[in-house]
């Protein structure tokens, strides 16, 4: 009889231990004395566990006993004050404890009284780490000034606090910015710029130079572009971008198809109608990153044809090429805008290849 109970001792030990995975455990702890202290911004807990812990391991799975698991947490960060239906929104959060790498943070939105009984699902990232979810405001979400957002996970299943402040989603949401720049190939040496697109064979606005790209970027994660408009870029350098987002911080982005793209030094703050004039100082791009092309007037560097974020050889080969081939008409290769490619697009190729300019943003 002994023999036979042994041997059920050893099978269900081994079945333990290749059946039980460490991470799809609750963390618990059999104490001999702990306590729990939790107050509005974090929690202390502490435990005196077992004076002898045995632990026993297969290849792929492990099972202890008498440790102190840490808690599993998540708190979000701090999150804009405004949002609008159909808007981006950056979420920060802070995660810790053991979280599977296959777990997966959503962000929820509550009802526009801070309630989240029936939570919407408006944006999630795979991890077990700290991280900023990418989230999107739904289209048809209802004006509130009472919003919050939380943070849950799946692996295992939590649930963190709201962000602890109201968001205010309101019906509509529109802001303008009203930019000045330059684009150095284009200039003709007096604070304005050619009528390309005239030059180039497209239209017949000679007031008009070419499309630009403008993003507004995240100011706290400025990876994330927020909003993006196309807009004309007028001879005297003026362009008038609306975005349908709410008032706040955002990095100013420009884009052009033979331009270095070029950031604001810092956010800017955007309200419903800000001018922004990148003309007036190098300090006025992130990095000083322009060129000088009249006494106090300043550009954004030209040559940038392949928009790989620098002016190098590279650029020079589409260049040549297309000189070579006697090209005309709507091409980035022609940087001084005059509708043809020749050896006059060079000289501010080789000036700025020379002078290693490059992209330069956070």
């Amino acid at each position: 009889m002994k023999k036979i109970s042994r041997l059920l001792l050893i099978f269900n030990f081994q079945f333990l231990i290749f059946n039980c995975s460490a991470q799809s455990l609750s963390p618990s702890v059999l104490p001999g004395a702990g306590g729990y202290f939790s107050a509005a911004n974090g929690s202390l807990s502490w435990t005196l566990g077992e004076t002898v812990t045995s632990t026993f391991s297969s290849a792929t799975n492990k099972l202890t006993q008498g440790f102190q698991q840490p808690e599993v947490q998540v708190r979000v960060g701090t999150l804009a004050a405004n949002a609008c239906p159909g808007s981006n929104l950056s979420i920060p959060f802070i995660a810790s404890g053991i979280i599977s790498p296959a777990n997966v943070f959503t962000a929820q939105l509550s009802n526009a009284s801070g309630n989240f009984s029936s939570p919407v699902a408006i944006g999630t990232l795979i991890g077990n780490t700290s991280g900023t979810i990418n989230a999107i405001i739904p289209a048809v979400t209802f004006p509130g000034n009472g919003y919050r957002i939380r943070v849950i996970g799946s692996l295992p299943s939590f649930i963190g606090p709201d962000n602890g402040a109201n968001i205010v989603i309101a019906n509509t949401c529109s802001i303008t910015l009203n930019l000045s720049l330059l684009l150095q190939g284009y200039c003709n040496g007096v604070g304005v710029m050619q009528p390309v697109l005239i030059n180039q064979g497209i239209g017949n606005d000679n007031t008009v130079v070419d499309t630009i790209k403008v993003e507004l970027h995240d100011a706290t994660s400025p990876n994330i572009v927020v909003a993006e408009n196309l807009v004309l870029l007028h001879t005297n350098g003026s362009a008038t971008c609306s975005f349908p987002v709410s008032s706040g911080n955002y990095y100013i982005v420009v884009k052009h198809r033979n331009t270095v793209e070029t950031w604001s030094t810092n956010p800017v703050s955007i309200i419903a109608s800000t001018n922004y004039d990148f003309r007036t100082s190098s300090s006025k791009a992130y990095g000083n990153n322009m060129v000088e092309v009249n006494a106090g007037v300043w550009a954004l560097f030209s040559g940038d044809i392949n928009q790989d974020e620098n002016v190098d050889l590279l650029d020079a080969s589409l260049l040549e090429s297309d000189i070579n081939t006697f090209q005309f008409g709507y091409l980035s290769t022609d940087l001084n805008g005059d509708g043809n490619v020749d050896l006059l697009d060079s000289p501010v190729l080789e000036t700025n290849i020379n002078s290693f300019v490059y992209a330069n943003h956070p």
